[in-house]
């Protein structure tokens, strides 16, 4: 299943692939929450051979290494310095390019030393990194000089489209939906991918309680498809 966003990605590893400074590894990817930059980002990471790693608010510097070591399947003992060399040995050889999740703890307005050493891992081996955060991601990472030099692109993810969703219910769900439906959860979603997938999610369990072989709006109608981000229901409104 190739979403829009998919091929957004896809078409920015292109280009910076054929990067003319060998420095400017960082590709900055930026959208609203909910939207499903994590699950689409990590799953592009496994079927492209990239590695995916999830950036914790309590890393420090060295806890920050261990994870990127152990997702490479690297030893962690011996120094902070260690490890990274191991990493930046490891990927001047593999080129594997990393991908790091919830980028927005790796600098803040005040300081990145973690974002830094991001930075040199990438100027070192000349490895692609994708940095994947909030919308305000891209400012702060401005903020610094030095380290906004390296980023050859940005890329605002968007919410899904009608087609997006249709192919995402097609792959997903494991009953039968409407077309009328399907535009549905695309309307009450707002084309947040967290939503979509629960839509789905709350229809199957209806419909495998009531044996439903195929499901349309009269079936869902007052139900809730989903809960949005504020707490409130979003229901099935029918015809």
């Amino acid at each position: 299943m190739q979403t829009a966003n998919f091929r957004l990605l896809k078409d920015a590893e292109k280009i910076v692939e054929r990067r003319g400074a060998r420095e400017a590894g960082l590709v900055l990817i930026q959208g609203k929450y909910g939207i499903g930059k994590s699950e689409l980002t990590e799953r592009w990471a496994s079927e492209n051979g990239h590695v995916f790693i999830r950036a914790k608010k309590v890393w420090t510097q060295r806890s920050m290494l261990e994870d990127i070591a152990t997702g490479l399947g690297l030893a962690v003992r011996g120094s902070a310095k260690d490890v990274e060399n191991r990493i930046t040995g490891h990927l001047a050889q593999t080129m594997q390019a990393l991908i790091v999740d919830e980028a927005d703890y790796l600098a803040d307005m005040r300081q990145a030393s973690k974002l830094e050493t991001i930075r040199d891992i990438s100027d070192v081996t000349g490895t692609m990194v994708f940095l994947v955060g909030m919308e305000n991601f891209p400012t702060i990472v401005q903020r610094y000089d030095h380290i906004a030099s390296r980023v050859a692109r940005i890329v605002q993810l968007h919410p899904l489209n009608l087609v997006d969703v249709q192919a995402t219910c097609k792959a997903k769900a494991e009953v039968a939906l409407t077309p009328a439906l399907v535009e549905q959860i695309a309307r009450d979603s707002r084309g947040r991918m967290r939503q979509v997938l629960n839509a789905i999610a709350n229809i199957e369990v209806w419909a495998e309680a009531n044996s439903w072989k195929e499901v349309d709006i009269a079936h869902v109608k007052g139900k809730p498809l989903c809960v949005d981000f504020t707490g409130h229901m979003v229901s099935g409104r029918g015809v």
